[in-house]
């Protein structure tokens, strides 16, 4: 029975379950993995109209779309990707001219399926399969909370906490995985 690879420093994406690509990295390549992400919502409010002297009856039609903030967190790490980009945007906003790294970026946000164990032995393959993918249009760090409270007597993980405003997201088609097919004999 094979044993999985354990994360390292080299690589420690291997234990997130959900990882975040950026439209800046290379070929796709993850750029962070974070503990938590909340805010993957939307709300689309109504436009009201009514009828000349028809005070009982409205009608409504889908108006405005606010998109909630993204609040990533993402425990301390050796990977400083997401406190740069949060140093452009305070950059951009202190001086008004575009810093060396862009602002605003799309980002895909993937979920991964995860094994139950670290002992496990994974799926046919060798890898755990992105299972959802979210592809978040022009986001940009609007709020960074660089370290919990610190406190030497607690046994809480640091985490580095990001708030994204963005444009709008989207999920990603999902590939459809093409299925055999056997052939009837002929009668």
């Amino acid at each position: 029975m094979p044993t999985p690879v354990p994360a390292n420093a080299r690589n420690p994406l291997r234990t997130f379950q959900f990882r975040l690509r950026m439209s800046t990295s290379a070929a796709g390549d993850y750029v962070a993995g974070v503990r938590t992400v909340s805010g993957l919502s939307v709300s689309v409010g109504a436009y009201e109209t009514w009828e000349g002297g028809n005070n009982l009856h409205r009608y409504a039609q889908p108006h405005k779309v606010n998109w909630e903030p993204l609040v990533l967190e993402q425990g301390l790490a050796l990977d400083d990707t997401l406190e740069r980009w949060a140093r452009a945007v305070l950059e951009f906003a202190r001086t008004g001219k575009a810093p060396g790294e862009p602002v605003k970026r799309d980002l895909f946000l993937d979920v991964w399926d995860a094994w139950a164990h670290p002992t496990d032995v994974p799926p046919p393959g060798g890898m755990a399969a992105r299972i959802r993918s979210f592809h978040v249009h022009n986001a940009w760090v609007s709020k960074l909370h660089a370290l919990p409270k610190l406190d030497a007597m607690a046994g809480e993980v640091a985490l580095l906490t990001l708030e994204l405003t963005h444009e709008g997201w989207e999920p990603v088609p999902r590939p459809v995985l093409s299925t055999p097919t056997t052939s009837l004999p002929a009668p």
